[in-house]
């Protein structure tokens, strides 16, 4: 079975302030990682084929390949853990979801599939002008 997760993106707007965000970390780091306090139990699923789908705006958007899930202790001694992700940042067809805390798990059959984007240009237009442009089955 695929296991994913969801997450809402706290304190980011786009996805191009996602990518400039990750990239700063990529740019520090060497890697993009995402610390959380709880380590799911399908870790080994999740790394094998799992990805993290991120909501930005009550909208789940994008998604990112899991790379690795680090068991890691905090400076102040509580367990957490660090999820390691691609740098690529995959479209999916914009999906509406209510806030939640911390990550859950998204099964596969409950995700939005990838936005192909082959007319590139669109790219920039804003989420909300993309998200009815699919609605109405114009992009």
């Amino acid at each position: 079975m695929t296991y994913n997760l969801k997450k809402i993106a706290v304190g980011i707007e786009t996805i191009e302030r996602l990518r400039i965000r990750q990239e700063m970390l990529f740019n520090a780091y060497g890697k993009i990682l995402h610390t959380t306090r709880n380590m799911p139990k399908q870790k080994e699923q999740l790394i094998k084929t799992g990805s993290i789908f991120w909501i930005i705006k009550r909208n789940v958007l994008v998604r990112q390949k899991i790379l690795d899930i680090i068991s890691v202790i905090r400076d102040d001694g509580s367990k957490g853990c660090e999820i390691e992700l691609d740098k690529d940042l995959v479209r999916v067809i914009p999906t509406p979801m209510k806030p939640f805390q911390g990550w859950r798990y998204y099964m596969v059959d409950d995700t939005p599939p990838d936005l192909n984007l082959g007319n590139l240009e669109n790219e920039d237009l804003p989420e909300n002008i993309n998200s009815e442009l699919i609605k109405l089955g114009l992009y």
